[in-house]
């Protein structure tokens, strides 16, 4: 009977051990599914999945929620002076500059190419411009060297924030930041253009704000 109850304990440890490695895994393949391998910052799913949620909790809280899209400014020019696994490097350190900036609790997310977005929950417009600010000026400090030639880099940033009564929903916000992006990139990049609510509505008349 001892041998049996022996044979049955060392059993379940294994059979634990093995669910427990199993578990890890799973764990270990819905990051990387969820994660940009060059930045390291979320992707383009991760992005959605996690702004489904903190949508969700805004709508509860009631608290602001703001969206900030970015795009570093002549990043093609990089690319082709100085190649792509350069422009990867330079890719690479805005990133770097993008995680010290945000502040706790906030999502960063590579939308694609040099496009990035990220994600403050519990955020208003002036804190916004807080960090957009201070991720605008880091970017500024970068200064890159290639084949004897010095490269600065900057970036153009555009800015939603949603309160209770605004009527957006996540997929708005995101349309409403890459138009204040593109405005910020027609007035001469490498600033900040915050959307008002009576553009917004006014872009979004007679769309559905569930």
């Amino acid at each position: 009977l001892s041998g049996a109850s022996l044979f049955f304990a060392f059993f379940g440890f294994f059979l634990g051990r093995r669910t427990d490695v199993m578990a890890s895994k799973n764990r270990r393949l819905h990051h990387e599914v969820l994660t940009d391998p060059l930045t390291g910052l979320g992707n383009h799913r991760f992005l959605h999945e996690r702004f489904k949620i903190e949508f969700r909790k805004h709508r509860t809280s009631r608290q602001p929620i703001s969206c900030l899209m970015m795009d570093l400014d002549h990043f093609k020019r990089i690319n082709d002076l100085c190649g792509h696994p350069y422009g990867d490097f330079v890719l690479e350190r805005f990133a770097s500059v993008l995680k010290k900036c945000i502040r706790r609790g906030d999502l960063a997310a590579r939308y694609g190419g040099e496009e990035f977005l990220a994600i403050l929950p519990y955020c208003n417009k002036e804190e916004v411009r807080i960090v957009a600010e201070r991720i605008r000026k880091e970017t500024e400090k970068l200064v890159f060297s290639r084949r004897n030639k010095r490269i600065k880099l900057t970036v153009s940033l555009g800015a939603v924030t949603s309160y209770d009564s605004s009527g957006f929903n996540y997929r708005q916000m995101i349309a409403l930041s890459d138009r204040a992006l593109y405005d910020a990139k027609g007035k001469g990049r490498n600033r900040l253009i915050q959307t008002t609510l009576r553009i917004a509505n006014k872009y979004f008349r007679g769309t559905n704000s569930s």
